[in-house]
């Protein structure tokens, strides 16, 4: 659960549950650990629990609460989940002379990590049996892990490090974000039936703009505001 700027009353309701829950802040060990109780959030939930599985629909159900939960099931010992999430939250790029929060989290974030991650990089997701997720549209999504025991996963585990193409990957959804984020748009205005079809298509977008070398923001916008207009069905209709 990301807790950054989360509007449910997570830690309330964790101390209403006393110690039958598992919980720990995962930047706490990180070099992010000044935020880490607003950051995300491990939860250990028991599905027969009827207080646990309230709490989790709770959670679902709360003002923009597909935005801040992204579920996973695995056999992992609590702590040793624990470490290994936080340890993928860093990552390094630059040859290793960059590092920061990858915020794969974020549920809207989490496909494009996943997408970017090489094959090298499979030990991400050696926790999970299948990740689960609501997108923007709030439909039901999810994602088969790569599940092994803790103890088959390199030890210790390599930099989460991130070449130019992957790079380039994340910062155009990024960028894609912001521009949603910044602009009234709905995926209609450009024929397309889906917040999520709409993401992809402004990803193109600011891939373009990267192509062409586009790098101050305004600039940029502009771009991908006369992109959007070439290559949309309503503009080509």
């Amino acid at each position: 659960m990301d807790a950054t700027n989360l509007t449910f009353p997570l830690n309330e309701r964790i101390a209403e549950l006393d110690q039958s829950i598992r919980h720990a802040a995962i930047l706490q060990y990180t070099p992010e650990h000044g935020i880490a109780e607003s950051g995300p959030q491990l939860l250990r939930l028991d599905r027969v629990n009827s207080r646990h599985a309230q709490l989790l629909t709770d959670m679902a159900s709360a003002p923009r609460g597909h935005q801040h939960l992204l579920a996973l099931t695995s056999p992992w010992d609590f702590h040793e989940l624990s470490v290994h999430l936080a340890h993928c939250t860093q990552a390094e790029w630059n040859d290793g002379k960059s590092s920061g929060l990858l915020r794969f989290f974020d549920p809207r974030l989490f496909i494009a990590v996943s997408e970017a991650l090489n094959p090298q990089q499979s030990w991400f997701h050696a926790p999970a049996i299948t990740w689960h997720w609501c997108d923007r549209d709030g439909e039901i999504q999810q994602l088969p892990g790569r599940c092994q025991r803790s103890s088959e996963c390199p030890s210790p585990l390599p930099p989460l490090r991130l070449e130019r193409p992957q790079v380039v990957h994340l910062q155009a959804w990024s960028l894609a974000e912001r521009y949603y984020s910044s602009n009234d748009i709905e995926p209609i205005d450009y024929g397309l039936n889906k917040r999520e079809v709409l993401m992809r298509h402004l990803v193109h977008a600011q891939q373009a703009a990267s192509r062409k070398g586009i790098l101050d923001l305004d600039e940029r916008d502009r771009f991908v505001h006369s992109w959007l207009q070439q290559h949309s069905a309503v503009a080509q209709a």
